[in-house]
C-alpha cells in the first residue's frame, strides 16, 4: 500500500525511531491524497498507520513523543485529518 505522503512528512518520518526498512521504503511512494477523504475527521492510530504506510506501534510512539500532533482519550491517541494534513505538509503544531 502506498503511503500517500509528501516530502515534508517523509522527512519527519525518516527521522522517527523504530522505522523498519519496509516502512522507510513506503515513505518514498507517491504523494497522492485521494485516500484521505474516505477517513473520518478524527483519526485513530490505525487510520494514521494506514495513511502513512507505517506500523500502528510506530504511530503510537510518534504520538507519545509529540512527533505527530495528537491528543489522548484515555490510553488511546487521536488526531484530526486537518492536524495530520498540516503536519504532512510541513507544519507541526495544532495549537
Amino acid at each position: 500500500m502506498c503511503s500517500h505522503i509528501n516530502a515534508p512528512a517523509a522527512t519527519k518520518l525518516t527521522g522517527a525511531t523504530n522505522l523498519s526498512a519496509e516502512e522507510k521504503s513506503a515513505i518514498n511512494c507517491s504523494t497522492d491524497n485521494t485516500l484521505l477523504p474516505s477517513y473520518p475527521d478524527v483519526l485513530d492510530t490505525k487510520d494514521v498507520a494506514e495513511i502513512l504506510g507505517i506500523k500502528v506501534a510506530t504511530v503510537r510512539q510518534m504520538c507519545r513523543l509529540g512527533q505527530i500532533p495528537s491528543f489522548s482519550v484515555g490510553s488511546h491517541y487521536r488526531t484530526t485529518k486537518k492536524w495530520l494534513t498540516d503536519w504532512m505538509n510541513g507544519g507541526g503544531s495544532h495549537e
